[in-house]
Parts: structure tokens; sequence; C-alpha cells
């Protein structure tokens, strides 16, 4: 993974914040002044497998969250969720890093990333603060706090998964009926717009692993989703209007990434499904030609 496709964002009490909440505890969090001096860092990355992220989670300033931390009474959480299909799971760490997956069958649409510090204690817990010992503001010191199970003692910003690349909108599936080496392509429209490539189970499993082989099959797979597209005008005419179109952002994300790209989109009269896609995973070519 390179260190280019690294991202990160850090919480503060100086951040500004719309919302205005008023726990029984203080909490590190956007427009919260509970740690004047306290800092939420989360740094992740995307994975090759494209459905799971790399998450780090830094403490800083906040000496009662990171005494909680050590004493296994706090875990490190990301929840991942997809408000269209009603989908939710909570991803629980005793480390600061820890990897978030998820199955891309299981969502209706790119999924939103919330990564947050939540107490783990077993049982209710008293603690009476001290600001000095627990970086806390002055209001909360010698206050007595109860702690239970499942309260947010830092809470990160969301984090919005979205990618330009054609090859998230694909489902890979396995077709007993298809024979080897071969490969169909349909449309998807439960929710986002997806495409499903039936496979036979041999090339299935062999798309499984990385090679020079399965790099040139995705790429005409893609060239045949582009044809589709370019075939199909009922998947992307109300692109820019209301209602259904709306429905089939990804589309409209995946346009905008062939314009910055200065290539044509789909509805282009100069638009060749295997010119795009080949400039956008060009076939690759071993260094000395095969005999055979």
């Amino acid at each position: 993974m390179s260190k280019a496709s690294m991202r990160s964002f850090s919480i503060s009490s100086a951040d500004p914040s719309n919302a205005i909440r008023s726990p029984r505890f203080p909490v590190l969090e956007s427009g919260n002044s509970s740690f004047p001096n306290g800092k939420y860092t989360v740094d992740w990355e995307q994975c090759d497998d494209k459905c799971s992220f790399n998450i780090t989670h830094r403490i800083e300033g906040a000496p009662l969250i990171s005494r909680l931390l050590e004493d296994n009474k706090a875990a490190y959480v990301c929840t991942v969720s997809s408000p269209k299909s009603s989908y939710r799971e909570t991803h629980i760490s005793n480390s600061p890093k820890q990897t978030v997956r998820w199955n891309n069958d299981d969502l209706g649409e790119s999924p939103l990333l919330t990564p947050m510090i939540v107490s783990v204690v077993p049982n209710k817990e008293d603690i009476r603060l001290d600001a000095g010992n627990d970086g806390v503001n002055m209001i909360w010191h010698d206050q007595v706090i109860t702690l239970q199970k499942g309260n947010r003692l830092a809470l990160g910003n969301l984090i919005r998964f979205k990618s330009s690349s054609i090859l998230q909108l694909l489902r890979l599936t396995i077709d007993e009926e298809l024979g080897d080496g071969q490969f169909s392509v349909h449309p998807e429209t439960a929710s986002d717009f997806r495409f499903q490539v039936k496979l036979d189970p041999k090339l299935h499993k062999f798309l499984q692993k990385k090679s020079r082989t399965r790099a040139n099959i995705m790429t005409n797979i893609v060239t045949a989703c582009l044809a589709l597209l370019q075939r199909d005008k009922e998947f992307w005419e109300d692109d820019n209007q209301d209602g259904e179109g709306e429905s089939y952002r990804n589309l409209r994300i995946f346009a905008n990434h062939l314009e910055k790209n200065n290539l044509p989109r789909w509805s282009d009269s100069d638009f060749y499904p295997e010119v795009v896609a080949t400039k956008l995973y060009p076939h690759s070519l071993p260094e000395q030609p095969d005999d055979e």
C-alpha cells in the first residue's frame, strides 16, 4: 500500500460542530470542551481487496481515555453501515490498529465508516474525575461519573467510502451453466447500480488470485460492462435528474472519473468500450513473447 493512499483526520474540542450534546460524562469530539488538550486522530487506508480498511486510532491529551484503554475498560471501534440496506456492523479491537472488513453483497451502497473509542466496562463503574490526572475541563473536576458498556468516549468523523473505479461496481458470481472460461455481464439496479458478472466455476476460482492473466481477463470484463452501459441507456439517461437517477450516484462518480481523465462517457458518440477499458486497465504483456 502506497503512502499516498493513507488518509487521516484529527478531532479536538476546538473543531466546530453543529450538534450540541450534553453527555453525563466527558467525551472527546468536535466542539466538546471536555478535554481541552485532547486530540483523537484516525489514519486509514483502503486495502487491495476493495472491501476492507486498515485503521489506526491515536489518543493524545486525554489521560482518562488512555488509561481506560490500557486497562481494557475501553476499546477501539469502527462501525460499518449502509442506510439503504439497513446494514450495520460494529468492529471492536483491543489494538489501536485494526482491519475492518465487510461483504459487498450485504450492502446496497458504498459503506459509511465511523471510528470511535467506546467504554467496555463489564459493569457500571463510578469514577471521580481529577482535572490534572484525567485531562478534563475544570467543570468536570471532582465530579463523579458513571460509565457503562457502550458509552462513546471519543467520536471520529464519518468516513464516506466512495470509489471512482468501475471495479467497485462489479459483483462476481458463479454460474454452473457456463462453459470453461466463459462469463456474462448483467445489470443490477436494486439500489445503486452494479454489474453482476457471472463466471464459470473454474474462471471464478482463477480470478481470486492475482496474475497477469487475471488482470487481462478483468480488462475484458470491464469492456463488456462499458458496452452494456453504451447499449442500455435506461441505466444512465436520468443521471442528472431527480428521482430514479439519484439512485445511481456511483455511475455519476465513475462518469466524473472518465471526464477527469479526458475519456469519453458512454453516452458520447466517440465512446468505444474497448478503447476506454484498455486506457483504464491496459493489457499486461510479458517482456518476452511466448512462442506458443
